[in-house]
């Protein structure tokens, strides 16, 4: 049966699972895609900006942030301080070993301009290499659903990140945790946390880690579980404005830079700050027939962040050798090339 592609979408028949209805042309989201409408997201604004009115000034830092150096991340900590000044706000950068040198030098830059702290959270370059190497050797860790959010090896960084921000958060005292999801990668603005779920979130990671080998006793990776035990009264709350706000890739990137941060040369359509990716796309490809970013730029097509003609050039690009190559061989991976790259 020849491939379909969505009509609306990215999404096409030859990724498992997908099925495309001939008579509408429509993939199953984009039939039951109900967008957020403009009034729904200027409540969630709304709350956010109540939230923050509430619980700033109570503790070492109000806001601890995901800042990758990216073009997101660095647009959305730029918005956020713009919108509410008022924040402290600790920027924390997680070198995962494969960071590029513009990466942390805009985030610095970022840091620099709108008054934020930066933290940069470093750790041992082989034990990150092991993490990711048993993350690109194993199969089905993670939920049917996740292999469609992101590959395996991002599955793992963010989880990685995500448990050590939310640490920082409770050492720092801090009521926020924000990370610059878009609309594609985050159906929820705020998610309200509790003790209990931060422990069993922990709990299930650690899991996922000894699934693909790594006994995580030392605490490295996963949110310690005596900080757990010093939350106080209320939990941190993760809270992801950006999926609220118009978003536009080429205005992101324009603003920035109008503000000194410099695009780096990656030859990856999909990243502006990490050498892994390309890699983490050619093993996800390679494993599941699935191309990590296609429910991500799916979801900004489908709520017309971006063109559909952009979005499936994006998805059709072919993955780059040479960065393929690097990551290969500081894993000590052998590779197939039996997806396109160049």
């Amino acid at each position: 049966m020849p491939k379909l592609v969505c009509n609306k979408c990215v999404l096409n028949s030859d990724i498992p699972g997908i099925e495309i209805n001939e008579e509408s042309g429509l993939c199953h989201f984009c039939e039951t895609y109900v967008p957020m409408s403009s009034q729904e997201k200027e409540q969630y604004l709304k709350k956010i900006e109540e939230l923050f009115k509430e619980y700033s000034g109570k503790g070492n830092y109000d806001v601890i942030f995901a800042l990758s150096g990216g073009k997101d991340s660095s647009y959305t900590l730029y918005k956020l301080k713009k919108d509410y000044p008022f924040l402290k706000v600790l920027a924390v950068q997680f070198d995962n070993g494969f960071t590029s040198d513009y990466a942390v030098v805009n985030a610095k830059k970022m840091c620099e301009i709108t008054g934020c702290d930066y933290f940069k959270l470093t750790m041992e370059t082989e034990v990150l290499y092991e993490l990711f190497r048993k993350a690109a050797e194993s199969y089905d860790t993670f939920p049917k659903f996740a292999k469609y959010r992101a590959s395996d090896i991002c599955n793992i960084c963010i989880s990685v990140i995500k448990q050590k921000l939310l640490e920082q958060a409770i050492i720092q005292n801090a009521p926020f945790v924000i990370f610059a999801f878009t609309a594609g990668q985050s159906p929820k603005p705020i998610i309200n946390l509790s003790a209990n779920f931060i422990q069993w979130s922990r709990n299930l990671f650690e899991k996922q880690l000894q699934k693909i080998g790594i006994d995580d006793k030392d605490e490295q990776f996963l949110i310690k579980n005596e900080v757990i035990k010093n939350i106080g009264e209320i939990a941190p709350s993760m809270l992801h404005p950006l999926c609220l706000w118009e978003y536009s890739e080429d205005k992101v990137i324009e603003t920035i830079i109008g503000l000194g941060w410099k695009a780096p040369d990656l030859s990856d359509s999909n990243s502006t700050n990490c050498t892994l990716n390309s890699f983490a796309c050619y093993n996800h490809l390679e494993k599941y027939g699935i191309h990590p970013y296609a429910f991500d730029i799916a979801g900004l097509v489908r709520s017309g962040e971006m063109p559909r003609e952009e979005g499936l050039e994006k998805l059709n690009q072919e993955l780059s050798q040479p960065l393929i190559k690097e990551v290969a061989e500081k894993l000590e991976i052998k590779i197939k090339y039996s997806q396109k790259i160049r």
